[in-house]
């Protein structure tokens, strides 16, 4: 507002409407984007939107808004109105000293505000969570100060800064992977599966709380449970996802790196070198595969797996498009879709492929009619998710099928996880009925996991691990199992690791011990739910915390650019 009175004269109350259309806009974005993503949007986010994603889904971004966003724009019909009639009469300018004397008055009342609550904020915590900082100082000064940030950090980094940084990260990876060579233990399933076939299957938004769940007495995913008792199942995995929501899980499982706290890496770095799952099979002769039935443009992913390492990407335009669910049935089904996929890979020689589906994608409305008894919970959004979710495990069920017909089942390395939340904190109501549980931000942290499952050649006796850990977890996990090293990944391996955490892009923190939330910095009992004293946890948070810093590091500096990686 100072700024307005500083730059405008006579049309300052144009400008002041302008303004506040274009905050008006703002805040109804965040709003819709905050709903489903839990975050605010920022610079890299608007920059890799297109007319081509907002197009793909624009059903889901129109589910999300509500009767009482109205509230937002009630104001502008009265402004515009109030416009027209001062300028009608004429609007008079203020002299230029009088301008000046308002706008300081403005300004400094804003900055002893701003300045006021900032001392008693944590600072360092805006780097990690837009949540914090909107908390904090508002939404506005959190899209100022991330802004901010970004200019720093892309435009007018210090070179000496850079250096320091990227020093920082190879002493880390010296540290941990010299230990590991000094170390004499015989790691539980090490190389188990070694020479076998990899296949992945990342599942659109299947969340753990599904699994092993009935309802009206029907099991939601009969097919998952059955894999479950002749495999590894971990049960404490949570989705680690920011702004590139799928495309950041699939970032995650094949580099064991974190996405970026801003948009997807996806659409910002794909030019980078990574060491990739993809990258690191094809050294040991692996043929590799992407697979998703989907445009090749969306998230970019034509040009990111190739700096991947993929061999070969089939996308939409490589499948017969004969059926078709989910998505509001503009997609192909996820039945058909892991039907044809087992037909387009060479299965004469190692291989690993990585599958994303797609039907049971938010928001679910297709299949508020399918033929599964959700009961009181017909047409409303966790019934219909319910259903979205027993529709994809039926297709599992016969991907399973085929694995075991084309003699594949019992010579790969299965591995199934979700990609991402299905539930947003809008219909938390409807899951806590269906879970038969009172909303308490804990028991919601909670239920932010997703299944992970793993079936290692032979098995037949299922296995429960409980560690707590995440999707950056997943490919040291199977790098172990497969026997070969992962020199430069964040993640740990699920089965040996005595530590139990996962770190989330907001730089919250979830062990087997306490849930940490960045955005409030608070600390509570995992199980008991009692606040701890912060401070007899600091140098373990931090250290935790740090790995965000890293991974942004390594992808921000492409720091493995001159590493042992094959050319792409």
């Amino acid at each position: 507002m100072s700024l307005s009175l500083f730059l405008f004269n006579k049309k300052r109350l144009i400008a002041i409407f302008i303004l506040n259309v274009l905050l008006t806009t703002l805040l109804i974005a965040d709003t819709n984007f905050f709903r489903y993503y839990y975050n605010l949007i920022t610079i890299p986010i608007i920059f890799q939107l297109n007319p081509k994603m907002i197009s793909t889904v624009d059903q889901s971004i129109a589910s999300l808004f509500q009767v009482k966003d109205i509230l937002y724009i009630v104001d502008i019909p009265f402004m515009l109105a109030a416009l027209i009639k001062l300028h009608k009469k004429g609007i008079t300018s203020i002299h230029f000293p009088k301008r000046i004397r308002k706008s300081i008055v403005t300004l400094a009342v804003a900055l002893v505000i701003i300045l006021s609550v900032s001392s008693i904020s944590n600072i360092s915590s805006y780097a990690y969570s837009n949540n914090y900082s909107a908390k904090s100082l508002g939404v506005f000064y959190s899209h100022f100060y991330n802004t901010k940030l970004f200019i720093e950090k892309n435009v007018l980094e210090d070179e000496n800064t850079a250096k320091e940084e990227k020093t920082e990260v190879e002493k880390y990876f010296e540290s941990r992977n010299v230990k590991k060579e000094n170390s004499n233990i015989q790691y539980k399933y090490e190389g188990i599966a070694n020479g076998k076939n990899l296949i992945i299957v990342q599942m659109e938004a299947m969340q753990q709380f599904v699994i092993g769940k009935e309802i009206n007495n029907m099991e939601i995913t009969p097919n998952l449970n059955k894999l479950i008792k002749e495999s590894l199942y971990f049960n404490n995995i949570y989705y680690q996802v920011s702004g590139g929501n799928t495309s950041d899980a699939e970032f995650l499982t094949n580099n064991s790196l974190y996405p970026l706290s801003e948009g997807s890496v996806y659409h910002r770095y794909p030019e980078n070198t990574y060491h990739s799952l993809p990258s690191l099979l094809k050294q040991k002769g692996y043929s590799t595969y992407a697979l998703h039935a989907f445009d090749k443009i969306f998230w970019n992913r034509n040009e990111m797996y190739k700096a991947l390492q993929f061999d070969k990407f089939f996308s939409s335009e490589d499948y017969v498009m004969d059926d078709f669910a989910g998505w509001s049935g503009n997609a192909l089904s996820d039945k058909s879709f892991l039907r044809q996929s087992l037909n387009k890979i060479d299965t004469s020689k190692p291989f690993y492929s990585f599958l994303v589906t797609l039907s049971s994608h938010h928001p679910f409305t297709y299949f508020e009619n399918f033929d599964f008894n959700v009961g009181e919970y017909q047409g409303t959004y966790i019934g219909n998710y319910i259903k979205a979710a027993h529709y994809a495990d039926s297709c599992i069920g016969n991907f399973i099928d085929d694995l075991k017909s084309k003699g594949l089942y019992e010579n790969s390395l299965l591995v199934f996880y979700g990609d991402h939340s299905a539930v947003p904190k809008l219909e938390n109501e409807g899951l806590m009925q269906f879970l038969g549980m009172e909303y308490n931000d804990l028991d919601w942290a909670k239920l932010q996991r997703v299944p992970l499952i793993i079936h290692y050649p032979g098995q037949q006796k299922g296995e429960l691990i409980s560690t707590t850990g995440g999707q950056i977890d997943i490919m040291p996990t199977v790098a172990n199992i497969m026997g070969f090293d992962v020199s430069y990944a964040l993640g740990k391996d699920l089965v040996n690791t005595k530590k139990s955490y996962a770190v989330l892009r907001s730089g919250s923190i979830i062990t087997d011990k306490y849930i940490y939330f960045n955005d409030t910095r608070e600390l509570y009992d995992y199980n008991s739910g009692d606040p701890i004293n912060i401070d007899l946890y600091d140098n373990e948070l931090q250290d935790l915390i740090s790995e965000l810093n890293m991974s942004d590091i390594i992808i921000s500096k492409d720091l493995f650019s001159n590493h042992n990686v094959p050319k792409k």
